[in-house]
This record gives structure tokens, C-alpha cells and sequence, in this order.
């Protein structure tokens, strides 16, 4: 648009001189004219004039007629141009008639696109596609017996009302060739006269007069659309993305960029043209702080630079990359307000001349009025959707919110969401406007806090309860803090907010009884009897009277869960507890300390002896049959007792020595009441002695090994030793066996003492080979524990490879009650054992199970006869015939057998003839060091 107003104004300018020339050359043409065109003057009017009249006509007549174009085509067969010219139409207008006469005085409304000869189909053609002209052409019309093309011309244009092409044909030859060629070359002249007259006065006052309304014109334009863009935009964004593009589109300037303040720094929003360049130029340059937009961001007014190089070479650089003659910025302002600048590069200094800085002035206010406004605007949108939000939050809130008016006598509630409803029971609707008493649902008490609080005019929490219609109860915690501005009295509005706490009330509940009270039985727990422990004590001191503590464990109650199941063992362990609890005296308490385990604390007693009887009855309680799934089962208890103040003035003393009782009463045989004694203690203490120095024998080197003999029944001679292990305290003396191995056992520690044990035996076997003392097998016991390890063979090859023993000088001596239990695994280890070459002994046989099935599926080489049947051999009891028996079944089965103990003559003859292989006892020897056991053995025997 601005290229065709601009060649609008040329144009008119152009056709003024025109005319001036024209009249003022007028006389001298026409008498030029006059002589050379004035055979063909009256019949190029008449052609002219009837081409003129033809088109008036053409369009009056539509019009007046509706559409008429046989009267068109009767009134057009009278004009003829030339000899043999004539006047066309063809229809121009899209659709089935596109391309056919309307009027031709021989072809009436042909096809003129597809009938006739290709030339004509040409022409036709050429004259549709070219809208308006004249096209030249050779012509031959046969019809008229022509046999030479000569030149034709056809003038033609489009009827834009009616979508015609009219024109007029004819031979050029037909006219004045002198007359036209002068008239022709007349009117070259003038127009090349009138051209250098028009060139001339745009040169001479094209820069005063045009061009400055051109500019002036384009900035209008570019502050129209501008508004326009103000007024239309969505949003800020687009606001400044907008007036960027129309100042470089409509504008024409190189580019506009606008930088917004934030108060902190200064970005660029939005950019259009060869902004890009600019600033790529001027941050290669180095030169940011010239940047137009910035120092009229911190100048806080117009930066105009007309000529960049007066700022700097590096803005002068940047501008010249941008294609940039003059800068501006103009700071947006909102007031006082400073919000970002809007800087234009111009290719010319007079793009931005004084009136269109104006205007670009007037813009950028605007601009910065459109800012603020899209601001005011998004900030309202943005207040509205928090607010909704607020709301929609409010509703769909799981805690209850209540808006108290406290304004006026009463406090009323202004609103309530459906949480309330939800917590309360009670319609949120019919709370809205409603006095606070009207919350029935919370009982008279909170009521009452929550008119106090209220009244106080203070922020608090409070904790209320109430129940629904349906009797339920329900718990809340209710936060008030005030709001709003208050008033001269101190009235205001008050927030509520609450908060369902029913499911964490009842579950703090149930943690605090979980706390104090044992699950499976109800029973008070551990914490809690240790709590009414402690109260008891205090109380029989301050009235000097006794109190008893006792331990009740089931006897064999792991033997009901390993054949019944948890389950059922649970089953039990409730009703075990109903009973004791059943049993006591009012005041008295029963805890479940764990397991099997239970605490009966009988307080406020006269005597000592005064809680025997609620213990027996405790005794006879239990001894009833249990029904289990219809079957009974009977239940004893060992319980240990511990007074207050004999045995102990505080809980953990009392319980411990309590615990220590029940101990005695299982190894007094079960089903027993044991009070403590000071003797007990001292075992006790006696046993943490040894325990604590135990843990640390193996490492102190304090453990040893000494080797009893074992002969031949046959020869007398030494063939084996089996390893005894000993313990020597350098406080303690020297420590019996029987003393510490079962404890180690029980401590864990049987592991790596028993590893170290088969490691010293194997070693010192070795050591024996190696002075010649031949070879002697070694046996060595094998512990419970280490059996169930299933590394046992690995542990076992790797000690001999270690030691260099062969694996057949080696006996591991195994008890009968390890082999019971999981038979599959105890052959599969057994198995593996015999693979590695080893002896497998089986002691103490006669004591245990003594399984001829186990012994027929196990592979053992050797049955060892326990001492105590060979001590009676002499008694003239069965004793001699078990041994027999023993010896014989075991040969049977292809086994050696040893006798332990054999302490005398006439025991070593009774073996001897019964068939006993080997033999070991006092008699030969006593387990003797490593040195002792080497004479014995280089003597020969004993």
C-alpha cells in the first residue's frame, strides 16, 4: 500500500506536467497533425468514436435492457472499421461459456477456444489471458480469397462490470500508414518531452514535497495499525510482538525491539526485522552500555541518535550491521512508573525527521499505556483465578472451614463448606447465617472452649468432640485465627479450620494400648507391668508390707507349636493367659513378658509365704485340659518367685532373680515353684564369670588339648587318642569340662572353639607321624551346632589339607541325638563325610535312642559303649549282657567297637571276651598332654 500511494502521488504529479505540456505545445502539434493525418483523420474519429459509442452502448443497453444482446448485436452490425474490421465479445466470466462469442458478425456464439483453426484458437487465447492490449498478428481470411497473411491488429480490454472482453479488429494496412507514422512519431515526441518535463520536477521537488508526505503518510499509517494492535491484543506478549512487526512492516524501519525493566534488569520481550543483528553486533563489539535502549531506560528519556557514529564506533558498527543510519529509543513510562524502552533503527536519519518522531512518540505512550493495561488486566485475571481457586479449594477441602461474624451480640457463622458437613453431620447450608450455638453436633464442652476463645479475640487450637446423628463420635481439632481488619471494639471475622482427627485419635489410642498391653492375650506387656512393678514397690515401702514377683513359663510349649503350628500354639497361649489371670487375687496383675513367658506381680502381701497359695492355684489353673480343635491338652508350669524386700528393693533385681527361680524349678524337674535364694545368685553369678571369660579363652590361648588312649583289645598296644579339650584360667584354675563346653554350646561359641579343636588334633596327629610313632588314629568330638552346619565337609577337607593328616587317621566322634531330627540331612552330611575318607564314630551308645534303623542307614564305622554300662559289668547286673549284645550287633554290621571307662582288670577281661575291639579308660591311661602321650605311645602300651 505505501509503494502504490507513493506511486499515486508520482503519477499525478506526472500527468500535471503532461498536461501543461500539452497546452502549451498544443498549437504547434495540431498544425503538424493537421497536414500529415488528414486523409486518415475522419475515418480514425469515426473508428474511434464508434469504438467509444460501441462500449457506452454496450453497457447502457445491458443495463437499460436487462441483458438484451440480440438488440446489441442488431446495433453493432452497422459498424465496421476499416474495409473489413469488425467489433467482438467474447465471455470472460468463469463457468460453461467461458471463451464463447458474444458478439462476432460471422462466428455468432461459437467456442471460440475450441472451434475454428488453431490461429484463431490462439489469438482468442492470448486476448483472455492478456485481460487488455493490442496484439498484433498475421491474418489470412481464404474466405475472402485472401492467399497472403498480412497484419492485423486487435484492440481489446475487460468490461469489469460485466466479466466481457470487447475489442475491435482490422487491418493495419487499411489506415493511413504516412499519416499514423507521423501522428506516431508526433506523439513520441510529446511524451518524451513530457517525460523529461515530469523527471525533471520530481528531481526538483521530489525530496522537498514527496517524499516528506510519503514518510509523513507512512508513519500515519504506522501508528494506525499500531492502535490497532493495542486495541486487539491478548496479552502483553502479543502486544509488544505486534508492534515490533508493524513498525518494521508498515514502518518500513530496519528494526524495532522493545526491553522491559523489571526494576533489576532490563530484557528483551520482543523483537521484529534486523533486531538480531543489532544486537549480535553490538555484544561482539563489546559495546551493551551504548545500547540505544538501555541509556533511555536509565536517562528515563528520548535517545536519538541521527548519526550512530557521534555515540561510538561499536554502536556505529552494530548499526551498520543492521543496515542502520539513525537509532531511537523512547522509554515507556506508566506515570512515574518506568517499564522498558522501545528502540527503532532507521536505514535514513530522514526517517525519523521532528514530525515523525512525534508520532512515533505518541506510539510509544500508547505502547506503554497498552503495557500497564495488559499488566492491570492479567493481574485482575490472575486475582479473579486465585480467587476462584481459593474457592474452589475451600469447597473441595477435606478439613471443615467456618467464617464467624463477631459483629453484633452473638457470633454467627457466614459460612461453611461440605466439609463441615462431612465432619459434623450437620447441612453446611443451613449452618451459613446460623448462631455459632447452632454447631449441636460438638458437645456442650467444646462449645463452651469455642465461645471462650472467641471471646478472648485470640488466635488458638482447641480440641473438640461430639458425635453424629448416628451416636458415632467423631474428634477435630479446630485452628481459629482472626482475619480482616477489626473494628474500634475489636470485632472482626474469625477463620476455623477443622480438622478431622477421629482415625489419629483412635489410632493413638489403640498404639498407647498396643504400648502397654500385649496383643495375642490382653495382658499387661512388659512396659506396663514394669510400670506397676515400680508403683507396688513404693507402695510396700511406705507400709513396710512384702511383695512377690513370679515368672510362669509353660513347660514343653515349643513342642505344641512344632507339631501343632503357631496357629493353635497362639490358641493355647490365650487361653494359658485367661487362666492365670483368672487365678489372682483382686489387685493382682498378670503380664505376657513374651513368648511363653509370663510375670504375676502379687503385692500388698503380710508374709513371704502369703503368695504360695495363689501360685498353686495358678499351678492347678494350668494342669487342667486345654481343648484344641476337640483335643486336650495338658499343660504344666515351672514358676520362679523373688520377694520384696529379701531378694530385691528394685523392679530389674526382683525380675531377674524371679527369672533365676524359674530356672531352678525346670532343672528341679519341671511343674514347680522355686523361690530364690542367695545361692542361686552366686551359680549365677558363678556362670556370667565364666561366660564373660569364655568369649575370650580361644584368643588368650587359655584352651588345650590332652589325649586319653585307646588301645587294642588284642595286643595291648596304643592305636589311637582321642582329643579332650581343657580349659586353664590363669584366675579361675583349671575349669571342668562340664562347666563350660555345654555353656559354649549354648553361647554359640562351640563353632570356632570346635574348628580350632579339629585343626590342633589333626596337626598334632601329623606331628606324631612325623616322629615315628605310627600310624595313631585321632578322635576328635563333633558338637550339635557344628554337625548342622552344612559346611561341615568343606571345613573338615580343607583342616586336613592344611595339616597334611591323612583323611582315614582321622574319627569324628558324633552323639545319637544329633542324628536325629532331619534324617535326610544328617545322611546326605554323613555321606559327604565318608567321600572325604574320614571315620565316623557314634558315642555314647545305650544312652539315647540306640536305633537299629539309624544305624543300618547311617554309615558308621565305630560304636563307642558308654562308661556307665561298662562300670556296671561288674555288679552282676544285665550290664554285661548289653555290652555283649552291642558288641555282637555290631560286628553284624560290620562295625569296630570302643569301650569308655575301663577302669579295672576284670572289666578289661569281660570286654575282652565278649569280643570289644578297642578299649579306653584309667586303666591304660588318663588323657595325658602331647608330650606324656608320645612316651606312652613310644613305650608300647601302658
Amino acid at each position: 500500500m505505501a509503494e502504490s500511494a507513493h506511486l499515486g502521488l508520482r503519477a499525478k504529479l506526472s500527468a500535471i506536467v503532461v498536461v501543461v505540456v500539452l497546452l502549451v505545445m498544443l498549437p504547434f502539434v495540431l498544425a503538424g497533425v493537421a497536414f500529415l493525418d488528414r486523409q486518415g483523420r475522419e475515418e480514425a474519429e469515426r473508428e474511434l468514436g464508434t469504438i467509444d459509442a460501441l462500449v457506452h452502448d454496450l453497457v447502457d443497453s445491458h443495463r437499460a435492457a436487462g441483458g438484451d444482446l440480440d438488440g446489441l448485436r442488431r446495433r453493432l452490425s452497422g459498424f465496421a472499421i476499416g474495409d473489413s474490421g469488425y467489433v467482438f465479445i467474447i465471455d470472460a466470466n468463469p463457468g460453461a461459456n467461458y471463451g464463447h462469442f458474444i458478439v462476432h458478425p460471422d462466428r455468432g456464439a461459437a467456442d471460440a477456444l475450441h472451434a475454428g483453426d488453431v490461429l484463431s484458437r490462439a489469438v482468442v487465447g492470448r486476448m483472455l489471458a492478456q485481460r487488455e492490449g493490442v496484439l498484433s498478428y498475421a491474418w489470412r481470411n481464404p474466405e475472402l480469397g485472401e492467399e497472403q497473411a498480412r497484419r492485423k491488429l486487435a484492440v481489446f480490454r475487460i468490461h469489469e462490470e460485466l466479466g466481457w472482453l470487447i475489442g475491435a479488429s482490422g487491418y493495419e494496412d487499411e489506415f493511413n500508414r504516412t499519416s499514423i507514422a507521423s501522428r506516431n512519431g508526433m506523439v513520441v515526441a510529446v511524451v518524451v518531452m513530457a517525460a523529461l518535463l515530469v523527471l525533471a520536477l520530481n528531481l526538483a521537488i521530489g525530496g522537498l514535497v514527496i517524499e516528506p508526505m510519503l514518510r509523513l503518510q507512512r508513519i500515519l499509517r504506522t501508528l494506525s495499525r499500531g492502535n490497532e494492535t493495542l486495541v486487539h491484543a491478548e496479552d502483553e506478549a502479543g502486544l509488544v510482538d505486534g508492534i515490533c512487526r508493524v513498525l518494521v512492516e508498515s514502518g518500513r524501519f530496519r528494526f524495532a525491539r522493545i526491553a522491559l525493566f523489571d526494576g533489576l534488569a532490563v530484557r528483551d520481550v520482543a523483537a521484529a526485522g534486523r533486531a538480531a543483528d543489532f544486537c549480535r553486533a553490538l555484544a561482539a563489539q563489546g559495546a551493551e552500555d551504548e545500547d540505544p535502549a538501555r541509556l533511555a531506560i536509565s536517562v528515563r528519556r528520548l535517545v536519538h541518535l541521527a548519526d550512530p557514529t557521534d555515540a561510538g564506533k561499536g554502536l556505529w558498527a552494530a548499526a551498520r550491521a543492521a543496515g542502520c543510519s539513525a537509532l531511537i529509543a523512547f522509554p515507556l513510562m506508566d506515570g512515574e512508573r518506568l517499564l522498558g524502552a522501545l528502540c527503532i533503527g532507521a536505514a535514513s536519519p530522514a526517517d525519523l525527521d521532528a514530525a515523525g518522531v512525534a508520532l512515533l512518540r505518541e506510539l510509544a505512550e500508547d505502547l506503554a499505556f497498552g503495557i500497564a493495561s495488559q499488566r492491570t488486566v492479567q493481574a485482575r485475571r490472575l486475582a479473579e483465578a486465585a480467587l476462584h481457586l481459593r474457592e474452589r479449594a475451600l469447597e473441595s477441602s477435606s478439613d471443615g472451614v467456618l467464617i464467624v461474624d463477631l459483629h453484633g451480640d452473638e457470633a454467627r457463622l457466614i459460612y461453611a463448606n461440605p466439609a463441615v458437613e462431612r465432619l459434623t453431620g450437620q447441612s453446611h447450608e443451613a449452618l451459613a447465617g446460623a448462631p455459632l450455638s447452632a454447631l449441636s453436633s460438638i458437645d456442650a464442652a467444646g462449645r463452651a472452649e469455642l465461645h471462650a476463645a472467641l471471646a478472648a479475640r485470640r488466635d488458638t487450637v482447641l480440641e473438640l468432640t461430639g458425635r453424629h446423628a448416628d451416636g458415632s463420635g467423631f474428634w477435630c481439632e479446630c485452628s481459629l485465627a482472626r482475619v480482616g481488619e477489626a473494628d474500634a471494639d475489636g470485632d472482626g471475622y474469625v477463620v476455623g479450620v477443622l480438622k478431622d482427627v477421629t482415625e489419629r485419635t483412635l489410632y493413638l489410642r489403640q498404639i498407647e494400648h498396643q504400648a502397654k498391653y500385649d496383643a495375642l492375650t490382653g495382658l499387661p506387656n512388659r512396659s506396663l507391668m514394669g510400670d506397676r512393678l515400680e508403683q507396688a514397690i513404693h507402695v510396700a515401702h511406705r507400709h513396710g508390707s512384702a511383695l512377690a514377683v513370679a515368672v510362669v513359663d509353660l513347660d514343653h510349649f515349643k513342642l505344641v507349636n512344632d507339631n501343632l503350628g503357631h496357629t493353635q500354639g497362639d490358641v493355647l497361649l490365650r487361653e494359658a493367659a485367661r487362666r492365670i489371670a483368672g487365678a489372682l487375687r483382686e489387685g493382682d496383675t498378670a503380664a505376657r513378658q513374651g513368648g511363653d513367658e509370663f510375670v504375676v506381680l502379687l503385692p500388698d502381701l503380710i508374709g513371704e509365704q502369703d503368695g504360695y497359695p495363689v501360685l498353686r492355684r495358678v499351678q492347678q489353673a494350668l494342669a487342667e485340659p486345654i481343648l484344641i480343635d476337640g483335643r486336650g491338652f495338658y499343660v504344666t508350669c515351672s514358676i520362679g518367685v523373688s520377694l520384696y524386700p529379701r531378694d530385691g528393693d528394685d523392679a530389674e533385681t526382683l525380675l531377674r532373680n524371679a527369672d533365676m527361680a524359674m530356672y531352678r524349678a525346670k532343672e528341679a524337674g519341671r511343674d514347680a515353684i522355686s523361690f530364690f535364694t542367695a545361692e542361686m545368685d552366686r551359680q549365677m553369678q558363678d556362670r556370667l564369670d565364666i561366660e564373660q571369660e569364655l568369649r575370650h579363652a580361644l584368643e588368650r590361648g587359655e584352651l588345650h588339648l590332652v589325649y586319653q588312649p585307646q588301645v587294642d583289645a588284642d595286643s595291648g598296644r596304643v592305636c589311637g587318642a582321642e582329643a579332650l579339650l581343657r580349659w586353664r584360667h590363669p584366675r579361675l584354675g583349671q575349669v571342668a569340662p562340664l562347666r563350660f563346653i555345654p555353656l559354649a554350646e549354648e553361647l554359640g561359641l562351640i563353632g570356632p572353639i570346635g574348628e580350632w579343636v579339629l585343626r590342633e588334633a589333626c596337626a598334632q596327629a601329623q606331628r606324631w607321624r612325623a616322629q615315628g610313632l605310627g600310624e595313631l588314629r585321632i578322635a576328635v568330638n563333633v558338637s550339635a551346632r557344628q554337625f548342622r552346619e552344612p559346611d561341615l565337609p568343606g571345613r573338615v577337607v580343607a583342616i586336613l589339607a592344611e595339616t597334611g593328616l591323612p583323611p582315614r587317621l582321622l574319627e569324628l566322634e558324633l552323639t545319637e541325638s544329633m542324628l536325629m531330627g532331619a534324617v535326610g540331612r544328617t545322611e546326605e552330611t554323613l555321606r559327604r563325610l565318608k567321600q572325604i575318607g574320614v571315620e565316623l564314630a557314634l558315642d555314647d551308645f545305650g544312652t539315647g535312642y540306640s536305633s537299629f534303623a539309624y544305624l543300618r542307614r547311617f554309615p558308621i564305622d565305630t560304636l563307642k559303649i558308654d562308661q556307665s554300662f561298662v562300670r556296671d559289668m561288674e555288679d552282676g547286673s544285665n550290664a554285661a549282657s548289653i555290652v555283649a549284645a552291642i558288641i555282637a550287633m555290631a560286628h553284624s554290621l560290620h562295625m569296630r567297637v570302643i569301650a569308655e571307662g575301663v577302669e579295672s582288670v576284670e572289666q578289661q577281661r569281660q570286654l575282652y571276651e565278649h569280643g570289644c575291639d578297642q578299649m579306653q579308660g584309667y586303666l591304660f591311661g588318663r588323657p595325658l598332654p602331647t608330650d606324656e602321650f608320645a612316651e606312652l605311645a613310644t613305650a608300647g602300651g601302658r
